[in-house]
């Protein structure tokens, strides 16, 4: 039963995994949602708020555009912070998740993403000062949990296991993102089309979904997928914990200087993720810039996962189509040259701006694939270290980058001020094309480079295809054979 369906057999082999940690994400992705909200909740002003005046996001000001400046600098630093944790966390969880295994870093930073929100709780009823620092820690803390890059090394470990489909487990690891994202989107739309500023029911819902995921990643329904890297084993029985991690450090630093190609792809992160966290910019900038309403932005940035769903294996079908290498380098180009004619227009009217922001969900099937890309520089052992160290760059450019962001985001800047106002999306353009000129330069001309990683997902493909065709065939004629 089900035996000739490989999502299917995905599923049943590693359910646990993926609901763990795609729950575990789930209540992220709310906080997340709910944080920039939250944290507008939190600013004071001069300017009294006035019950029947406009909904400023604050019941503590009557000022739309402080609400919304003071918001997004809140944000952005608890958002910082929360990259500095998970800098700090992925020092050690990059080398233990080697020494000790997966699931006990699971643990832990469910732990700790439940200790944020009763930390968030306590700050609703703090004075102003405090409230701020206590939001920024409870941001910060929700870093301990570091479900980007401790899903990447599962999905590397389950990639590798026998009768495994990387791009397959990248896929069912996409859609269950993508699902717990359209769920995430639909109740914070909910939420944030209100004019509630009570946090209360919402933070403590969080907090006991949290614990219940903690419990049930301790149990043994969830099992460990570190390899049995025997020699590695022995190596730490033989030198001990402590020496053993500090072995893993410096195998670290020995890749990174002496592997060219993983540098090269350290710097691309770094470009991909500047250009990322602008997008956290995405709802201050339609609200102070349009006059859009905090409930009307909620309701009109709500199809965009919608569209990104509907758009979710378009890449995989192209690439399966054309080839790896022609299709990965047509989306490429024809997602730099959309942004390259759209990005300049963004002032003239939302619905521009909206248009923006649907067209570049098309391209979502584009993070499994490169994530897929990711998992086939390198062997297994090596390929865990890389997405270490991929996420660690990630964070170290996020930690800059949002009070960067937030420095360049003005709301009050006035019309006439096109430059001041298109400073955080010149930055993420400048990103974009960095990142481009990477993928298309280095690292496609180095030997063993890009093209022959597209290659090799390729030739994997058609053997598995091949290999399930003649399993096809084999069943029909034993079929025959009974009748």
């Amino acid at each position: 039963e089900g035996q000739g369906n490989p999502f299917v057999e995905e599923l049943r082999r590693n359910f646990p995994l993926y609901a763990v940690f795609h729950i575990g994400n789930f209540m992220l992705m709310l906080v997340n949602k709910f944080e920039q909200t939250f944290a507008r909740s939190l600013i004071h002003c001069d300017e009294p708020f006035l019950p029947d005046g406009i909904f400023t996001g604050s019941a503590f000001c009557g000022d739309r555009l402080t609400v919304v400046n003071g918001g997004q600098t809140l944000s952005s630093t608890g958002q910082a912070l929360e990259c500095l944790f998970k800098v700090c966390a992925m020092v050690l969880v990059a080398v233990v998740a080697d020494v000790l295994g997966r699931k006990p870093v699971l643990i832990l930073g469910l732990a700790c993403t439940t200790l944020s929100i009763f930390i968030f709780v306590v700050a609703i009823y703090s004075p102003s000062a405090t409230a701020f620092r206590l939001f920024a820690l409870g941001q910060g803390l929700q870093g301990v949990f570091p479900s980007e890059l401790l899903g990447s090394i599962v999905a590397n470990d389950i990639s590798n296991e026998a009768h495994s489909d990387p791009v397959l487990v990248q896929q069912v690891g996409g859609l269950f993102a993508m699902l717990t994202m359209v769920l995430a989107e639909i109740i914070s739309v909910y939420f944030n089309a209100s004019t509630s500023t009570d946090f209360r029911s919402t933070w403590g819902l969080i907090a006991i979904v949290n614990c219940v995921v903690a419990a049930f990643a301790a149990s043994s329904k969830v099992r460990e997928t570190k390899p049995n890297w025997k020699e590695k084993e022995n190596e730490h029985e033989t030198l001990g914990i402590v020496k053993a991690v500090k072995s893993e450090v410096w195998e670290y630093g020995h890749l990174l200087w002496t592997n060219r190609v993983l540098r090269l792809n350290l710097v691309g992160f770094a470009f991909s993720s500047l250009a990322f966290v602008g997008t956290t910019l995405d709802s201050s900038f339609y609200i102070a810039y349009y006059g859009i309403s905090q409930a009307d932005a909620a309701l009109h940035f709500a199809p965009k996962l919608l569209i990104g769903v509907l758009a979710f294996g378009a890449v995989d079908a192209i690439t399966k189509r054309v080839g790896c290498r022609r299709g990965f380098v047509g989306l490429l180009s024809s997602l730099t040259i959309g942004h390259t004619f759209i990005f300049p227009c963004l002032l003239l009217s939302s619905k521009v701006f909206l248009f923006y922001q649907y067209w570049a969900m098309c391209y979502m099937g584009l993070f499994p694939f490169a994530n897929a890309i990711d998992t086939r520089w390198f062997d297994q052992r090596l390929t865990a270290k890389f997405l270490s160290m991929k996420s660690l760059v990630q964070y170290f450019t996020g930690i800059c980058a949002h009070p960067i962001y937030a420095a360049l985001f003005d709301a009050h800047a006035p019309a006439s001020q096109y430059f001041r106002r298109m400073r955080p999306y010149l930055l993420q353009y400048l990103a974009q094309a960095g990142q481009l000129c990477l993928i298309l330069g280095p690292l496609w001309s180095l030997p063993h480079g890009l093209p022959e990683v597209l290659d090799r997902i390729d030739a994997e493909r058609k053997e598995k295809s091949e290999a399930a065709a003649a399993g096809g065939e084999k069943k029909n004629d034993n079929t025959k054979k009974t009748d």
